[in-house]
């Protein structure tokens, strides 16, 4: 194969690579759903509720005895059964109807309260991987001012050799050589943050993916947020069904103070091999209550004002972080607005007059590097603000918003 030819199939693969590695925010956040470990540890703990619920309120399972009964200890018949009753029964215990419903209620909860922290934890593995997202296209928006930058410092550096062939001092160069050094540090930097960025997002997403690629969804500039639905997020959902399952042990505890019955069938033969039969009814007596029901009951109602008092809690937690994450969205557009409608045009303003002062033979590059470096410095700290905001506005997203 002719160099040129191998040439362009490298260059081919490379691209192909590249592309194999890019990804969009949304197939980022579809990745994370179907491979984060967290999902699958929530879902198989759902998967475990839902089993345990079909037995939940079932009668117990019956008991199948045999006995001998009336067996001689002594004589020519000791120890021989024949001349002894023979029975063989089966038991079955027959718990209080207030046990069982209570015991179908608990386990319901337990599957809706498993189903809503598996919801919670799509959500906040959903949530994490679009941040780790948004975190390596920021990073990569850097970047791409800082090779902005390269060209233009390169293009400087040549028109002040350019200089100093004319007849300049060599001190011209010393501030485009400056610029230089300090982009190259700020490179590495970017580099470090590059490959956290990219280990981040593998976090979640469970394969490596070298470029964020694609557009940013509405949500990441202006979510569409209400406080009103803070109390529908899965979390809070959790700990409401959390009070539920506790008011379901607290019914649980009270069932115990019913008694439970059961029945006993047996058939048999006595000594004389006599066809007999045999019915026996039992029955709890929870006539100890104060020691052993009542103590129950009474850590079951310290649970349900423990769940209630959880709930309020988290509830109280996310309006406290829905203030802040809007009062923060608010002062970083407010500052965002600032660099693009008076700062950036301000230096602009300021590059454009060094520029003609040195055109003008009036003075030296020295303002035009300055204002440069202001520039740069602007456009950097513009990016900052504008992946806080988009940070902000997903949190608040997932807050309020996704389901």
């Amino acid at each position: 194969m002719s160099p040129f030819r191998l040439g362009l199939a490298a260059c081919l693969y490379g691209a192909a690579s590249l592309s194999a590695h890019a990804m969009s925010l949304d197939q980022a956040m579809q990745a994370a759903s179907e491979r984060a470990p967290d999902i699958l540890a929530a879902t198989a703990a759902s998967r475990a509720a839902q089993s345990l619920s079909v037995s939940a309120g079932a009668l117990p399972d019956p008991k199948l005895s045999a006995w001998v009964d009336d067996l001689p200890t002594s004589g020519p018949d000791r120890f021989r059964p024949g001349g002894a009753k023979r029975v063989v029964s089966i038991m079955q215990e027959l718990p209080s109807s207030a046990r069982r419903e209570a015991e179908q209620r608990l386990a319901e909860t337990e599957v809706r309260t498993a189903q809503a922290r598996e919801r919670f934890a799509r959500l906040n593995v959903r949530r994490e991987a679009a941040l780790a997202w948004l975190g390596l296209y920021y990073v990569d928006r850097r970047a791409a001012v800082l090779d902005a930058q390269d060209a233009l410092n390169q293009q400087w550096r040549q028109r002040d050799l350019a200089s100093i062939a004319g007849g300049a001092s060599p001190a011209t160069a010393f501030g485009a050589r400056t610029d230089a050094l300090d982009l190259q540090d700020a490179h590495d930097d970017l580099r470090a943050q590059r490959a956290q960025a990219v280990a981040r997002l593998a976090r979640w997403i469970g394969t490596s993916a070298n470029t964020a690629d694609g557009e940013l969804p509405g949500w990441v500039s202006r979510p569409q947020v209400d406080d009103s639905a803070l109390e529908q997020q899965p979390d809070i959902r959790t700990a409401s069904l959390q009070h539920e399952a506790a008011s379901a042990e607290l019914a649980l505890a009270r069932a115990a103070t019913h008694p439970n019955w059961g029945v006993e069938l047996g058939l048999g033969v006595d000594a004389m091999d006599k066809g007999m039969a045999m019915v026996k009814f039992s029955v709890d007596l929870p006539i100890f209550q104060n020691t052993r029901q009542e103590p129950r009951i009474a850590a079951a109602q310290a649970e349900i004002d423990r769940s209630q008092a959880e709930r309020d809690a988290r509830l109280a937690e996310a309006r406290s972080e829905y203030a802040a994450l809007h009062a923060e969205r608010d002062a970083l557009q407010r500052q965002l607005d600032r660099i693009d409608n008076d700062t950036l045009p301000l230096i602009d303003r300021q590059i454009q007059l060094a520029l003609a002062s040195v055109a003008g033979a009036r003075g030296d590059t020295t303002a035009v590097i300055e204002a440069r470096r202001a520039r740069l410095a602007a456009q950097l700290r513009r990016i900052d603000i504008e992946s806080r905001l988009a940070a902000a506005n997903t949190r608040l997203y997932f807050l309020t918003g996704e389901r």
